[in-house]
Formats: structure tokens, C-alpha cells, sequence
């Protein structure tokens, strides 16, 4: 008897539309939905992987496709823990997984357990089973691994009684399945294994936005542009995420369901022959870009009913990516059992089998009578239309990991079943191999490592702030500078005393979903040790305080956290005495900023005050290379709107870390500063993009792609001196990114204060940057919700148009500041150039003209009730 390793891999998505009766309270609570319904796109969402697979289908003889990728993951990587030798660096070598178990095993539990969290709206089973002959014994570290990281139980089945065997496996498959999968395997097909490996998921959804029954009627659907099948069709009409591609030449709608997990997300060509070319072009790089271009806005959805099943054989598939070792004889799974020599000898896989159902239908009630008029009323006359009536595909995510549950296709509603498997009679068809040009790969290999939130994502998220923030500054039509390591300092102050929503938006615009978790408190950690660091050559100091009225005391709590996570000092205050306080707390600006900044708190912002929290940033750097003041010249700077103005134009040559990057259509700049532990990245814009689109494409990008993007280059570099001084209030910039609820009447900081309630009245933001043949000096307070900033900056390449610039710590790839240059300016008291230097004509100070300059933290007002 030959022995080998059967890897049957099943996966079962049910997906249930419920269309039931709403009565009035339950459409009040579909509205609220609406109201709370937000979506971010995680930073490290899906992998190249999820698209090769889908790819590997595109052939459409599949006329309707389903497959689960994180299901395949989850087996491969358990595959991974037990191999050894050349078939474990084959795991290493083209999965891109570590050689080190441990981080692989960690990143899948915390996939697993966020999966296995539970909602009540929806259903979500997720098992892995291993099923062993009774002739051999799990090594016992597998078996530890396998349950603790992966949810894995070993189970041992005497394989030569087919039929009991068959039966037990069924009975788990069909219990976890909840009876839509009775029967996955026959005693022949069990009947000479050693070990099945059995991977299900079972997903059970209900519409957030229902699909009214009386609206579902027959039409058509194209399966090709002149053939038409009649097909049941769900209507309904509501706020979507929704986006039209014009690189993908495709609509993209979100559907979320019940909760707040999950969603379906659904990419529909715009043409009725497409769906080929869609599946061809596609790439994970557009897909992120697009996503976050999605608005929230009225869609009247058209989308047809489904019920098919999709068993395939991806075994071949998976050689044609490269993976080949474990298929063969010489396969090496020794860290998976032990038992008769001969038999082990012979552990390999012979088949990878993933069977997949999604079924879209209407469960419930029957009745809804009113909710179609009132759906049309709520949104008046609706300007999108999503119709999937011809040809489309589809997936569905898990959010906080990023993680694609299932992804698919439909070219024919109408077909129930497509089986590719080798035993039920059919002709065995396997999948389309798909040529290299047309796999979105970065390397040459393939990362099916999942990306968790581990130091690295949290990274991502806090930059992704960081970049949001500046679009929503790109808009206005200034010069811009600020600083996000001080902004989110001052945040993350806040949030620590933040509860309820006050806490979530914050908590969803940082990307921080719990303060203290680990990971999230060493990120911090290091952003605030980033912020404190002196050289030789360059000076970096951050200083944090709490200015509280004597009549408040601060939680205890709360004022421990700052004193032991952030060194703030901790200031009590007279406010009944509003000269003395804010010539207090300017004193403390101005001291923490080297007296750049020596006031950022005026009298008469101080009304209800009764705590201002600061943070003051202060920043002076060296070029690594200075330029040389005699080579600057009076040269063309293009201002938007005013065209030509000659500016003073520094120049060097220099070997610097550039590239041209493709999907900004900018020039990136690496200028460093002494002791090459702080840089400044520009980012000119190439011909045919402006300003405002680069930065808008830019908070679609991962700030270290950039930086890992650069070469060595030699260049000539020229950047105009320039100096930029901002005084603005933060309000309306951190409403757009949904921080709004901490300066409403009904912000939750109970956890800052005690025995009152307390707000936020404003954020102010000073901040100031010169830059010049020597380096940079940059400087930043923020008061009551307070980040000060100071930054410095350095461009190259021909800088002589608008540029966006970052400074920022090498290691870390923290930003400190960041800005955009539209103008340059130069004080009066900017010192003059050498002698033999071409002299610029003085200019006088630019300051931007903003709205309030401070942040309160005041109480609500309290009306106490008369009584006759």
C-alpha cells in the first residue's frame, strides 16, 4: 500500500440576504446604521497572492468561480510548521515565509482569533482538523502548535474502515457547515490516506442595507454582449462606499453587512464584455489607491441572486507558482508525526482540493411594504447607479486584519454548479496558467505570509495620519507647515483620557484600536524617544504639559499615563487670572522652542478655559552636504496663479537617494542631515500633476514604499531657500478625518478630570521653518489640543515648482514635519547671503490667515433648573 498525505481543503460561504418586514423602529435602526456606517481601508489589506489565485481562474470555461485564500493559508502555513530541509526552504524561497517559525505561526493567530471573534448579526465558522491514520502519532509540538496558534485538533481514524472513516469527518464537516455541506468525502476517496488535512469556513451575512422583496423582479442579465439569460433581480437604494475607476475602467461598491466587520465589496466593469480585461489589469497597488477614493454617497444597487458551488484541484496551480517539493516523493514532513519509518518515509501531499458555495437569496419576511417609498424619499433623486447585469467579480474582507475571506467572479447567475475535480465523473479541467506579465508582484517571489499589525503596521497606520492630514491642508492655497509627530502626540494625550465615541474617532483616525495594546504602546514609545535626540550636529527636544485649573483635579489614573508615557509635566493654574496663565504658558512655549515661538495663547481665547494641554517641538539640523552659498542664484520659482518669481535658488551636486515614482508621477528626493539619522524627502511633481492631485494620491501610498524606492543617484539639486510660518487652528482639518465628537457638547473625557465633564474648544498650531545653504531650523507648539511643530527641509532635482517635503527619522521612518511649498518667502530678518553671492530682494514675512490660534479644553455650560 502506498502511503501519502491527502490535503483536502474545503470552504463554504453561505451568504444570506435578509429581506424581511421593517417596521418603524427597525428602519430607524437601518438609519442609524447608515449614520455610523464607516469604512478605512487597513493599510496592509489583502496580498499579491489573493489576486494570483483569482487569476489563475480567469479562463472563462469558469463561468462563476468562488475560493477562499485565507483558507489555503491557513493549511499551507500549517504544512510549513512540520516540514524540514529543501522542502521548508521551498516554503521560504517562494512563500517569502521566515525561516522563523514563530513570527509565521504568531501572524496567523492573530488572523485566526480575529476571525473567530463573534458578532451577533452574522455567523463566521472557522475549523481546521487534521485527521490521522491510527498507524501513526502526531509529533507532540505539532500538535501544541497546531492548536494553540492555528485552532487545529488532531483527530486519529482507522483509515482501512473507509466508511466509518468517511462518516466522522462528514459529521464535522456538516456540523461546522450547518448542514449545507452533508457529504465532502467517500470511503474510497479516504480509504488508502495516512492523513487528511481539512480546512473549513462557513460565513452567514445579513445585509446592513436590506434588498426589499417587492422590488426583486425578473430581468436580464448579459453573459455576453448579445446574449441575454433572465435571472432574479434584488434592487434596493441606499448610502455605499462607492467609487468609479477610470485606471480600472470599473465601478467599485462596497456592501457592508450587519455589525461592523464585513463586507462585500463588488467590481463591476464598465462594459459588458469586461470582466477579462478587468481581471487581467488588475492590481493590488490600483485597488488600494481606489479604495481610498471611495465616497459615501446615495447608489440605487441592482444585483442578481446566487447559489452556485465551485470544487477545485489547485494543486497544479500551486507547482505553476513554484511551489513543487512537497508534491513529490522526496517531500519532507518530519515535524508532523512519527511512526513506522516506511510509512513516514512516504509523507507527501498528493492533492489540494478546495470545494466553495456562496448562495445570495431571500430569507425572512415577506412583507415590506413601505420601505421602498420611504428609501426614495430619504435620498430625493439618486445620481449613481451600480447595475450588475453583466459580468462581474467580487470579494469579501475582514477589516481589522486586512484579511479576503473569499474571492470570486460571475459571468452566469444561472450556472449552479462548476466542479474541476478528478473523482465525480467530469473531465478533469485545471486552471488557466497565468502568464508572469500579468501577476502583480513587486519581487519575483510570493509573500502568502499574511501582514498583521505588528510594529511595521502600526508604522503604516500612524503615517497614513499623517498623510491624510496634509491633503485636507493641500486644498487650501498656502504655503503649508506642520507637525504630525506633535499633532498626534498631543492626540494620543487626548485619547487617553477620551471613552465612548470620543475615543473611537480618535482611536480610527490614528489607527490605534486599543492605546494599550503592546505593540501600539512600544510604537509610541518610539515616537517619542524619535522626538528627544541631540547629536553633534543636530538638535531634536519635545517637550509635553498639562496647564489644569486649581478648581479641577486630574484623575490619578490619567495622570499617571501621561507622566509615565509621555514625561508631560503637570501645571496647575489660576484661569480666574488670564493674563497670568497665558503669560505662563507662553513662558513654557517659548523656553521648550529656543524663543522661536514665543507666544501661542491670547487672552481672549481663554473664556470657560479650564485646561490647556501642550506639546512644543523644536528641531535644528545640518546638511550632511551643505550647499554652497556662492552657486545660489536668483533664479524662476513657478507660483500657482502668478506664474514666474524670481526667488533665491540653492544648488549642489551630490550623490542622493532618488527615483522617479511611477504611480505618484513625482520626483522623490532623499537629502540627509549630519550624522545621517534624519532626512528630508521631497516630492516634486513631474509634468501633468499638480500639487493637490499629488498629494491626494499620496495618502493612498505607504510613506516607507517611497523611501525603500530610492537609489543612489548622483544629481545636481536645486531647491529654493525659503521659510514658512504658520499660526492655525486644527478644528476644521480633523473633522474631515472624523474627529468631531471631542469639541461637541456631548464629548466624552471623563477620563481625564474628575467629578465634571469636559471639551474641547480648539486646537491651535504654530509652527515655523527656515531653510537655507546650511540646514534647517523648524519649530512648533500646539496649545489645548496643542502639537507644536518644527521642521526642516530639503529639495532636489530642479525644486523651481510647487513641492511636498517630509522631514523625518531614518530608522524609524517616523515623520516629524511635514509641508507644502507653493511660494517661496523669506523675512526681513533672514540673514543676508555672502557678499559674492547674487542678492535676493527682501521680503516680508508670510504668515497664513487662519481662524482661532488656540485649542481650549472648556466645560459645558450647566443650566440649573428655578423653582417657584
Amino acid at each position: 500500500m502506498v502511503s501519502f498525505l491527502t490535503i483536502a481543503i474545503w470552504c463554504c460561504f453561505a451568504y444570506s440576504l435578509v429581506e424581511g418586514a421593517i417596521d418603524s423602529n427597525a428602519l430607524n435602526a437601518s438609519i442609524r446604521d447608515n449614520e455610523d456606517d464607516a469604512y478605512y481601508p487597513h493599510p496592509n489589506w489583502s496580498d499579491p497572492f489573493d489576486w494570483m489565485f483569482l487569476k489563475a481562474f480567469a479562463d472563462s470555461k469558469y463561468k462563476n468561480v468562488i475560493l477562499s485564500p485565507i483558507s489555503l493559508k491557513i493549511v499551507l502555513a500549517l504544512l510549513y510548521e512540520g516540514s524540514s530541509g529543501s522542502t521548508a526552504k521551498e516554503f521560504q524561497n517562494i512563500l517569502l515565509f521566515p525561516e522563523k517559525k514563530q513570527i509565521v505561526r504568531e501572524n496567523f493567530y492573530r488572523i485566526i482569533q480575529a476571525l473567530k471573534t463573534q458578532e451577533k448579526e452574522n455567523v463566521l465558522n472557522l475549523g481546521t482538523k487534521i485527521f490521522m491514520d491510527i498507524g501513526i502519532t502526531p509529533e507532540q509540538s505539532f500538535s501544541a502548535v497546531a492548536m494553540h496558534n492555528y485552532h487545529t485538533s488532531i483527530e486519529n481514524l482507522d483509515f482501512a474502515n473507509g466508511t466509518a472513516s468517511s462518516a466522522a469527518i462528514n459529521s464535522w464537516v456538516e456540523k461546522l457547515t450547518e448542514g449545507k455541506i452533508p457529504s465532502l468525502v467517500s470511503p474510497d476517496e479516504v480509504k488508502d490516506a495516512v492523513m487528511l488535512m481539512i480546512n473549513t469556513i462557513f460565513f452567514k451575512g445579513a445585509w446592513r442595507h436590506e434588498f426589499p422583496k417587492n422590488r426583486t423582479q425578473i430581468g436580464g442579465f448579459y453573459i455576453s454582449p448579445l446574449d441575454v439569460v433572465n435571472v432574479p433581480l434584488m434592487r434596493t437604494t441606499d448610502k455605499f462606499f462607492y467609487y468609479e475607476s477610470s485606471a480600472l475602467d470599473a465601478k467599485i461598491l462596497r456592501l457592508p453587512y450587519k455589525g461592523k466587520k464585513y463586507s462585500m465589496f463588488i467590481i463591476l466593469p464598465n462594459t459588458k464584455a469586461g470582466l477579462k480585461t478587468l481581471l487581467k489589469k488588475i492590481d493590488l497597488d490600483t485597488l488600494k489607491r481606489d479604495f481610498y477614493y471611495m465616497d459615501y454617497v446615495p447608489v440605487e444597487v441592482t444585483l442578481p441572486k446566487l447559489k452556485f458551488d465551485f470544487k477545485a484541484k489547485i494543486t497544479n496551480m500551486l507547482e505553476e507558482f513554484g511551489l513543487r517539493q512537497m508534491f513529490q516523493n522526496t517531500a519532507s514532513f518530519p515535524g508532523i508525526a512519527r511512526g513506522e519509518k516506511n510509512t513516514l518515509r512516504m509523507l507527501y501531499v498528493t492533492d489540494i482540493i478546495q470545494k466553495s458555495g456562496i448562495q445570495m437569496d431571500e430569507e425572512g419576511s415577506t412583507v415590506y411594504s413601505s420601505t421602498d417609498v420611504q428609501l426614495t424619499n430619504k435620498f430625493g433623486e439618486v445620481d449613481n447607479f451600480f447595475n450588475a447585469t453583466h459580468p462581474f467579480m467580487f470579494f469579501i474582507e475582514e477589516p481589522t486584519t486586512g484579511t479576503i475571506l473569499f474571492i470570486g467572479k460571475v459571468e452566469n447567475p444561472l450556472h449552479i454548479d462548476t466542479v474541476t475535480m478528478r473523482n465525480g465523473g467530469l473531465s478533469p479541467e485545471m486552471p488557466t496558467k497565468v502568464p508572469a506579465s500579468t501577476i502583480p508582484l513587486s519581487t519575483d517571489r510570493l509573500n502568502l505570509e499574511p501582514e498583521i499589525a505588528g510594529s511595521n503596521s502600526i508604522i503604516n497606520r500612524f503615517n497614513y495620519f499623517d498623510l491624510e492630514l496634509l491633503q485636507e491642508f493641500s486644498e487650501a492655497n498656502e504655503n503649508v507647515f506642520i507637525s504630525p509627530a506633535s499633532i498626534k502626540t498631543t492626540l494620543s494625550m487626548i485619547l487617553e483620557g477620551a471613552k465612548g465615541k470620543c475615543a473611537q474617532e480618535i482611536g480610527n483616525a490614528l489607527r490605534i484600536e486599543n492605546i494599550d495594546d503592546s505593540e501600539t504602546r512600544k510604537q509610541l514609545e518610539k515616537l517619542l524617544f524619535d522626538l528627544n535626540e541631540k547629536t553633534a550636529s543636530n538638535e531634536l527636544t519635545t517637550a509635553n504639559a498639562i496647564f489644569v485649573s486649581n478648581k479641577l483635579k486630574l484623575l490619578n489614573e490619567y495622570q499617571e499615563k501621561l507622566e509615565k508615557h509621555y514625561s508631560a509635566t503637570i501645571k496647575p493654574l489660576d484661569f480666574s487670572n488670564p493674563s497670568k496663565a497665558v503669560d505662563e504658558i507662553n513662558a513654557w512655549v517659548s523656553n521648550a522652542t529656543k524663543g522661536n515661538i514665543p507666544t501661542i495663547i491670547d487672552d481672549n481665547l481663554f473664556d470657560e478655559s479650564t485646561l490647556v494641554i501642550t506639546n512644543a517641538l523644536y528641531f535644528k539640523g545640518i546638511w550632511q552636504t551643505t550647499f554652497n552659498p556662492k552657486e545660489t542664484e536668483i533664479k524662476c520659482f513657478e507660483v500657482p496663479d502668478l506664474g514666474c518669481k524670481q526667488v533665491p535658488i540653492m544648488q549642489k551636486t551630490d550623490t542622493l537617494n532618488y527615483n522617479l515614482v511611477p504611480y505618484l508621477n513625482a520626483h522623490a528626493v532623499e537629502v540627509p542631515y549630519k550624522d545621517n539619522k534624519y532626512s528630508m524627502l521631497l516630492l516634486i511633481p513631474s509634468k501633468g500633476t499638480n500639487i493637490k492631485t499629488l498629494a491626494r494620491d499620496l495618502q493612498h501610498s505607504h510613506f516607507d514604499n517611497i523611501l525603500d524606492s530610492l537609489r543612489p543617484t548622483e544629481i545636481i539639486l536645486e531647491m529654493p531657500r525659503f521659510e514658512i510660518e504658520n499660526q492655525l487652528s486644527l478644528v476644521d482639518y480633523l473633522k474631515p478625518l472624523k474627529i468631531q465628537e471631542i469639541f461637541g457638547p456631548n464629548a466624552n473625557l471623563s477620563g481625564i478630570v474628575e467629578k465634571t465633564n469636559i471639551r474641547i474648544g480648539n486646537i491651535v498650531h504654530k509652527a515655523k521653518i527656515e531653510v537655507d545653504e546650511q540646514g534647517t531650523k523648524a519649530t512648533a507648539a500646539t496649545a489645548a489640543v496643542v502639537i507644536p511643530l518644527m521642521g526642516d527641509t530639503a529639495l532636489r532635482v530642479s525644486a523651481n515648482v510647487p513641492f511636498i517635503f517630509f522631514i523625518y527619522r531614518k530608522e524609524s521612518k517616523n515623520i516629524l514635519f511635514e509641508g507644502i511649498l507653493l511660494d517661496p518667502k523669506i523675512s526681513e530678518t533672514t540673514p543676508a547671503p555672502a557678499p559674492d553671492v547674487v542678492k535676493s530682494t527682501p521680503r516680508t514675512r508670510h504668515i497664513p490667515k487662519f481662524q482661532n490660534r488656540q485649542i481650549n479644553l472648556a466645560q459645558p455650560r450647566r443650566i440649573f433648573p428655578t423653582y417657584p
